[in-house]
């Protein structure tokens, strides 16, 4: 009996001293080392550009920083950190970075997918079938009925755009109106919101271009897109 009671005192013992293997009371703050883009993934419109962040850790090192683009080189152009939407096309932009530490190179990299469009103006006049919007738009959880900012909210059909939307008031409610043009009834539109803030496109609705008015003031059609980060 007094043995079994020895071996239980021991196997006590051994909990205690082994649990902070179990459950580890004191933690350490996780280090990153590497090199961090702002951006992972941007869609920009024709004409438009973003200039890239970077983030190194550790940073005390001497550093040199090179820019590259892979893919369709035509799309973008690339001036240090900044990049220019030239045409349509998709591209990836590389920085590395390297640093030299006791005659040892040290080499990180990060990168960035741009996805490059455009929408090409057309004449309206040539459309016979014209379908309303009544609309609101929230993005990010923000009301941009109001205040659209450089947000945009736009129809398109194969890369045409047909309509886009215009903040109104009417008897102190705001709206957004949007008219598009139509080919021939039962045309398919492509609902789009494009953020330059974030740089993010977004398709809400595949709407059916049926000649019809959708929406009205005391009923708006509800629009909503949040960001890809939105919510992390």
């Amino acid at each position: 009996m007094k043995q079994i009671a020895n071996i239980f005192l021991l196997f006590v013992a051994l909990m205690f001293c082994s649990c902070g293997d179990f459950f580890n009371f004191e933690t350490e703050e996780p280090t990153v080392d590497g090199l961090r883009m702002s951006h992972h993934e941007v869609d920009l419109i024709v004409g438009d550009s973003i200039t890239f962040d970077v983030e190194l850790s550790p940073d005390t090192l001497p550093v040199s920083y090179y820019w590259q683009v892979k893919g369709d080189e035509d799309a973008i152009e690339l001036a240090g950190r900044k990049v220019n939407a030239l045409k349509e096309g998709q591209a990836l932009v590389v920085v590395e970075a390297q640093r030299v530490s006791n005659e040892a190179v040290d080499v990180v990299a990060d990168s960035c997918y741009v996805n490059v469009f455009e929408w090409r103006k057309v004449d309206y006049n040539e459309y016979l079938y014209e379908t309303v919007l009544y609309c609101s738009l929230v993005v990010d959880g923000v009301t941009k009925t109001a205040d659209m900012g450089t947000t945009r909210l736009a129809a398109v059909v194969d890369g045409e755009l047909r309509g886009l939307a215009v903040m109104r008031e009417e008897h102190g409610v705001p709206y957004l109106e949007m008219r598009i043009r139509a080919t021939w009834p039962g045309e398919e539109a492509d609902i789009v919101c494009y953020n330059p803030e974030t740089h993010q496109r977004f398709i809400i609705e595949k709407l059916p271009l049926d000649g019809e008015t959708h929406g009205t003031l005391s009923d708006l059609k509800r629009y909503r897109c949040k960001s890809r980060n939105y919510g992390n």
